[in-house]
């Protein structure tokens, strides 16, 4: 919905068409249609009719989610995604679709400060779905000179309460179980640091990168950095937030999806051929978590 918007905003309602597999559920700016990307006939058939020439294709099951229901994943992570890539040729669309820091995994590659060109030897079923989408795409475009691009995001906090699929969910739903609880059982070791970033300023680095000139990016995909946040470090954050309340480090099966990633992102190469840079503490992510919580939850309600 946040990129929906922006994107509403820089090209007029009239030009954006949003999509979910699901009936409405948000004030959208702009048109909606549901759609399953994975029937391919009826994607087809809503970018012909509307003539759409660009793709912004986010559909996708998250890490956590992922490794309960593989197939499902697999479905809708590599089928949906090669559905969109031969609509996007067939239609002379250019096409962006988001990867994830969740590509690098395995003991071969440099867990601080990660470059771009790392080892990929992801564990997990979205990790694996998310390299052939950046591999597939980058066939596509240069086989079929097409502008494909992609941008492997860190673990995206908001601020909205939702279902928590992701491994490192707990960036957002500490907030919410604290505020109904006064107590959260943090999933994660106290040390297992990840690359972060709110999505706000995710939101501001994807429109960068989307008005940024093909002919001037050197590769498909980038990395995107975000900041390196441990959980012990978040939570304190949190609890100066709202005092009074306590934490416990519980760790699932997530923590070994999260040893398999990188504690930090080296994402120089975007500094340097789209000029996006990104610097805040991460006392001040949290606060930009909790500011834009619902005023209700925060009063109860």
């Amino acid at each position: 919905m946040h990129l929906t918007r922006a994107l509403a905003k820089e090209v007029g309602n009239d030009n954006i068409i949003c999509t979910d597999v699901s009936d409405q559920k948000y004030d959208f700016p702009c048109r909606y249609e549901k759609l399953d990307i994975c029937d391919a006939n009826s994607y087809r058939k809503l970018v012909e009719t509307n003539k759409v020439d660009h793709i912004v294709h986010l559909a996708g099951i998250l890490s956590a989610l992922g490794e309960k229901n593989p197939q499902l994943a697999i479905d809708v992570n590599v089928f949906g995604v090669v559905n969109a890539l031969r609509i996007a040729q067939d239609n002379n669309c250019r096409i962006f679709i988001p990867s994830s820091i969740a590509v690098f995994g395995g003991d071969h590659f440099n867990k601080k400060q990660t470059p771009a060109d790392s080892i990929l030897q992801p564990r997990t079923v979205y990790g694996v779905s998310k390299v052939f989408n950046e591999m597939i795409g980058e066939y596509f475009s240069n086989k079929f000179d097409m502008d494909f691009r992609s941008i492997r995001y860190p673990v995206i906090i908001s601020s909205e309460k939702f279902g928590f699929n992701g491994t490192a969910a707990y960036s957002t739903e500490i907030f919410f179980e604290i505020l109904e609880k006064g107590h959260y059982n943090v999933p994660l070791k106290e040390d297992a640091a990840l690359p972060m970033m709110y999505i706000d300023d995710c939101i501001d680095a994807t429109m960068k990168f989307l008005k940024a000139d093909f002919n001037k990016l050197k590769r498909k995909t980038y990395n995107l950095a975000g900041i390196s946040v441990a959980p012990k470090e978040y939570t304190i954050a949190v609890q100066k937030l709202l005092p009074g309340s306590t934490v416990d480090f519980k760790p699932d099966f997530r923590q070994a999806i999260a040893e398999s990633w990188p504690q930090s992102i080296n994402d120089s190469e975007s500094l340097r051929d789209w000029n996006w840079s990104y610097d805040i503490s991460v006392s001040e992510l949290a606060k930009k978590v909790y500011d834009g919580i619902d005023p209700r939850y925060k009063l109860g309600k």
